[in-house]
């Protein structure tokens, strides 16, 4: 019965998602074209696998750095500047192989690079990433001419790992990654009394440059096999004015919502469960033509208010109904 209620709990989000856009784009005139539904078809599950893939891979970097007190604003940086460099040596290359092997190395030499930089220069980890966030940006427009890459996610030869079915290898790598990072290594397991108190944590003896080092080190493999499916799907160019801070907040969704709806399994499900959702939400709005500019932002905005409203206040909510559920028996 518990495994029953957990695997409930767990895919509640997901199933109610897609009841909710379902019933209100088959309300909408504009999700009808020739007559035909366009909500309902394969073109729903590629966009929902393809988003969440990507989703699921930002999301764990960021949850990793969270999940041991510290927000590092430099991922997104890291990942973009990866998918450069990655990409023009795939690109060079012919093989998508090199790419994954190259994005995976370059993700953790520059997240190694912010790790170091948080911890020689001890400064608060806000003003150390967003400073190596500015550099990385800056180098996007100096490596390889300053052009990004433009013509790598139309390759279909190169771009397997952001298409069907060559997206979910890099999405399952980090998945993996995260799961071993967290159960099985010393470093994960004490990061948790770290991110409950960081000060504490280093008073009982917590190493914290080593839970540094070492956390960049696997974060940094989630970043690269990010970047990978990033600059297969994408076309990537140059940074500038913290634009990289934008495109990593732009994947926060599933974090925060996964940390409530991996209660019920753990964060892994969690996040992917969340991302799964909100790709299905942001494919209805498209169907409806909000998929882009204010009313997406705005309409998200709201959504994700309201579920963080109703995730803090749930506690209050469970005692209102046992109060009822008493008077109701006593009645």
């Amino acid at each position: 019965m518990k495994l029953t209620k957990k695997i409930f709990l767990t895919l509640l989000f997901p199933v109610l998602m897609f009841l909710a856009m379902w019933a209100i784009t088959a309300a909408n005139p504009a999700c009808y074209v020739n007559g035909k539904f366009i909500f309902l078809g394969f073109d729903l599950v590629r966009f929902v696998v393809l988003n969440a893939c990507q989703s699921i891979c930002v999301a764990l970097a960021i949850w990793m750095q969270l999940k041991n007190g510290r927000f590092d604003f430099s991922n997104g940086a890291a990942m973009i500047l990866t998918a450069i460099i990655a990409g023009n040596i795939g690109l060079r290359s012919g093989s998508p192989w090199i790419t994954l092997i190259v994005a995976v190395l370059c993700g953790i030499v520059l997240c190694a690079f912010t790790a170091a930089v948080y911890m020689l220069g001890r400064l608060p980890i806000v003003i150390a990433t967003i400073g190596v966030t500015l550099l990385y940006e800056s180098l996007t427009y100096l490596i390889f001419g300053g052009g990004g890459i433009s013509n790598f996610y139309q390759n279909d030869t190169l771009s397997i790992f952001g298409h069907l079915p060559g997206v979910f290898l890099p999405t399952l790598l980090a998945m993996g990654i995260f799961l071993f990072y967290s159960n099985y290594t010393v470093t994960g397991r004490k990061g948790k009394i770290l991110a409950n108190n960081q000060a504490a944590g280093v008073n009982i003896g917590i190493w914290e440059e080593a839970n540094v080092s070492q956390t960049a080190m696997f974060c940094g493999a989630i970043v690269g096999l990010a970047a990978t499916i990033y600059v297969s799907q994408n076309q990537v160019l140059p940074q500038s004015g913290l634009s990289t801070a934008g495109i990593m907040f732009s994947y926060i969704v599933p974090v925060y919502m996964g940390m409530f709806i991996g209660l019920a399994s753990n964060d892994v499900i969690g996040i992917s469960i969340a991302a799964i959702g909100m790709a299905i939400f942001n494919y209805g709005l498209n169907c409806m033509n909000l998929g882009g500019g204010g009313w997406q932002q705005i309409i998200m905005g709201v959504f994700v208010m309201c579920f963080y409203t109703f995730s803090a206040q749930l506690d209050n909510i469970k005692k209102v109904f046992r109060r009822m559920t008493k008077k109701e028996a006593v009645a």
